[in-house]
């Protein structure tokens, strides 16, 4: 990685996380799950600190998979799963810093599932997502990491499409970008409400109704009608465990009581809510 003594005071006192995640797939919502977690933390300029690690993803990764990310199940097998330790670990690493990404939408949705899971709910958070801002900044070209990296002249080491070296070169062209005129006099506030996504309460409340919210909070069981994308109405009987936000959009980890199987509901499509028993 690059020094960084061209750029803004302000964004270099900022606290960042830059991180990626490979996966098995593009759908968190539905069977694909994290396989390696890269994170670097900066803090004045200067690298604090570095959390990377492989995941048993707990099924099979698909040829498709490791053909762009050269990780095989052989190489996660002696891993743990996403599991409750690893959720703390990124947690405290993570703590209040701004988190930044490219398509950032694409990892904030796998690390929201991975909390569901266990019950966390990942509501406090900002994150700025530098495929954005290249889009912004050159319009109507390409703006893959790749290219970035390529327009920049950042040097890298190691391939990419993998979660640390992704990563390294991804805080070059995030310094970078923040250093192009179109960018370089807005504030880290102005950035993420422009290029970026927040978790908070606010927007969690206007997609989650009372009756749910109340419910995750106090394990209690929830009946009501639920609209599936083909019109079908499901009679559901359910605790609500924790909030999921997935691209931009607030959905409900929710446990069946009557299976005791874990999926996921948009609450748009629920209706006749009340507490059950």
């Amino acid at each position: 990685m690059n020094t960084f003594s061209l750029f803004s005071a302000e964004h270099i006192a900022k606290t960042y996380v830059f991180f990626d995640f490979e996966t098995t797939g593009f759908y968190p919502l539905d069977t694909d799950r994290i396989i390696e977690i890269a994170m670097i933390k900066i803090t004045n300029g200067s690298v604090v600190d570095k959390f990377e690690t492989f995941i048993n993803p707990l099924r099979l990764i698909p040829e498709q998979a490791s053909e762009v990310n050269h990780i095989t199940n052989e190489m996660v097998k002696d891993y743990s799963d996403f599991n409750k330790d690893i959720c703390i670990k990124t947690l405290n690493f993570i703590q209040d810093s701004i988190l930044v990404a490219h398509n950032s939408s694409f990892d904030l949705g796998f690390l929201a599932m991975e909390l569901a899971k266990h019950g966390i709910s990942f509501t406090s958070w900002r994150s700025i997502d530098t495929l954005k801002i290249a889009k912004s900044v050159f319009p109507a070209q390409k703006n893959k990491l790749k290219n970035l990296i390529d327009r920049y002249n950042i040097k890298q080491e190691g391939d990419l499409h993998r979660a640390m070296v992704d990563t390294e070169a991804l805080v070059d062209v995030f310094f970078n970008l923040v250093d192009e005129e179109k960018i370089r006099n807005l504030s880290d506030d102005e950035i993420v409400a422009k290029f970026g996504y927040t978790g908070d309460i606010e927007s969690l409340n206007k997609s989650i109704p009372q009756i749910v919210r109340e419910a995750m909070e106090n394990a209690t069981v929830l009946k009501a009608d639920y609209k599936t994308r083909d019109g079908k109405i499901l009679k559901l009987n359910f605790i609500p465990v924790a909030p999921v936000w997935n691209s931009d959009k607030w959905y409900v980890y929710v446990n069946n009581v009557k299976t005791n199987k874990h999926f996921y509901i948009y609450c748009n499509r629920l209706s006749n809510v009340f507490i059950g028993e």
